[in-house]
């Protein structure tokens, strides 16, 4: 009998529409909320496992989980929206991600390191903001890790509902996964937020050294856990920059008192070594190595098809360039391997001037399907507004089409001369898109690393020490000052605290470079 045979039709008012995870403990769903047709991941977890003592304890445990995980709401934590108890069931509703665990996208080798500190900078992020309220995660690991379709790292808990009756020691007194375990946990000690981030450093040098730093089976890990120091990172990959041991170690200290004190404290040590590095470019400089880090699961692909990192029998999706990939479901996706790009030299002038910039607005909107279309669409079009009107019709969202409507037009300001274009009609007129900001005058002050420079600390005071590497993301994408400013207003969830960095941003002066 196949598994849709036996799917259940309903759990609570939430029809159930496939399966996710399954597991000694329960099944994680992919269910629908009738009433708001929401789509959720629906955890479950039965209510007559073991004798009635050790069913009650699960499910107190699981219904405790629900009430933490409950009061976060955070872009890097994947979000609770109801617990419920139905016959024999427990369940937790939580918020579908359309992503890959990071477990899948590891291998034997480093990962690239702007991608992993990207990664590790989601992940600290949401630990912050956690344990600011009062939650411990305990089973931080890469399993646990959603890298979304954009490219962000999201913590989840779905890989609980397979994991829990092997993670129970012989006690039953400790939860977790032997190989991210922090030595408190293994002592049976009282943990705060200090263990989670001894398992996030383990998932950081996993991926700066493509190894764990402990391993084997759980009573060499415990072993390795309470008394081996492992490598320092750089011995395991000579690129990492100098410095970067210390906060890793320092991550891994076998004290709680002597890791970094918060997830705050761990970035700001992360921003200093990358700051200080040597050979480390300015703001708005960076190798563009990684463009097709902030897209699909197609192009997560085509980031750990470099040469040198993920094993490729570990990877979900499959194949390079034009292709089905295979994962959790289909999709077709364009890699981002040895193709010959968008530029030709049939193209006329004006066209070829603007093709990289455009590719890297149109990647972000639609993911690494940017190449081929671009391609496509560029090869028919006579001018810069045909070409603009028909990739408009690709974009998904309203408002993604109004930003990139903005994005196309000062890029055409500031890249083509006037007979190359008439400017894109951003006033909504003959339109079915909303009206526009006017854009900026020709005049207005450039785009540069002076400039993300002196915004850094005012989206610091929003979100914190990541804002840095908010900013040199955002950089990558950004074609105007206003453009950059708007990108940044995105990752601050308070409307008061968004509206403040919008207004401070805008005052502030553009500082040219100092003459030679």
């Amino acid at each position: 009998m196949t598994e849709a045979a036996v799917l259940p039709q309903r759990i609570g008012k939430y029809r159930l529409d496939g399966l996710l995870g399954k597991g000694a403990m329960g099944v994680v769903y992919r269910a629908l909320d009738p009433l708001i047709e929401r789509t959720v991941a629906l955890k479950t977890v039965r209510r007559d496992l073991g004798n009635e003592e050790q069913a009650t304890e699960i499910i107190e445990r699981f219904r405790k989980e629900a009430q933490a995980a409950g009061r976060l709401m955070h872009p890097n934590i994947v979000a609770v929206h109801e617990y419920g108890e139905d016959d024999e069931i427990a369940y937790i509703a939580m918020e579908y991600v359309d992503g890959t665990p990071l477990s899948s996208l590891l291998g034997e080798r480093p990962a690239p390191l702007p991608q992993a500190l990207d990664w590790f900078s989601d992940l600290l992020a949401a630990l912050d903001y956690s344990h600011a309220h009062g939650v411990v995660h305990r089973d931080i690991k890469p399993a646990n890790l959603l890298v979304t379709r954009d490219g962000r790292i999201k913590i989840s808990d779905f890989g609980i509902a397979r994991i829990e009756s092997s993670t129970m020691t012989q006690t039953g007194a400790m939860l977790g996964t032997p190989s991210y375990m922090s030595p408190e946990q293994f002592r049976g000690e009282a943990i705060d937020g200090r263990s989670d981030l001894f398992s996030a450093a383990i998932v950081l040098y996993q991926l700066l050294t493509g190894q764990r730093p402990f391993s084997g089976s759980a009573a060499t890990v415990m072993q390795q856990v309470l008394n081996h120091t492992p490598l320092q990172p750089s011995r395991l990959n000579a690129a990492l920059p100098p410095g970067l041991d210390e906060v890793v170690m320092r991550g891994l200290a076998k004290e709680p008192g002597r890791r970094h004190a918060t997830a705050r404290a761990f970035q700001q040590a992360l921003n200093a070594v990358s700051r200080d590095g040597p050979g480390s470019p300015p703001p708005g400089q960076e190798p563009d190595n990684d463009a097709t880090i902030m897209a699909t699961p197609a192009a997560l692909q085509a980031l750990t098809s470099q040469p040198g990192w993920a094993d490729r029998s570990a990877r979900p999706i499959t194949g390079t360039g034009t292709g089905t990939g295979t994962g959790t479901g289909t999709m077709t996706g364009t890699g981002s391997g040895s193709g010959t790009g968008t530029g030709s030299a049939n193209h006329p002038a004006w066209l070829q001037a603007i093709l990289p910039s455009l590719e890297m607005l149109l990647t972000r909107q639609i993911g690494p399907m940017a190449r081929l279309l671009l391609r496509k669409i560029a090869a028919t079009s006579p001018d810069f507004d045909t070409l603009g009107r028909q990739l408009l019709e690709h974009i998904p969202s309203p408002s993604a089409k109004v930003l990139f409507q903005q994005q196309m037009a000062a890029l055409g300001a500031e890249s083509l001369p006037a007979t190359a274009t008439s400017q894109l009609d951003t006033s909504g007129t003959n339109s079915t898109l909303p009206p526009t900001a006017p854009l900026a005058p020709l005049s207005a002050p450039p785009l540069t690393p002076e400039f993300a420079t002196a915004v850094t600390p005012i989206l610091a005071a929003a979100i914190g020490p990541i804002a840095a590497i908010v900013v040199k993301r955002a950089l990558r994408q950004a074609v105007s000052r206003d453009d950059l400013i708007a990108m940044l207003a995105t990752h601050i969830d308070a409307a008061p605290a968004r509206h403040r960095f919008l207004d401070n941003a805008a005052r502030v002066e553009p500082q040219r470079p100092p003459d030679n």
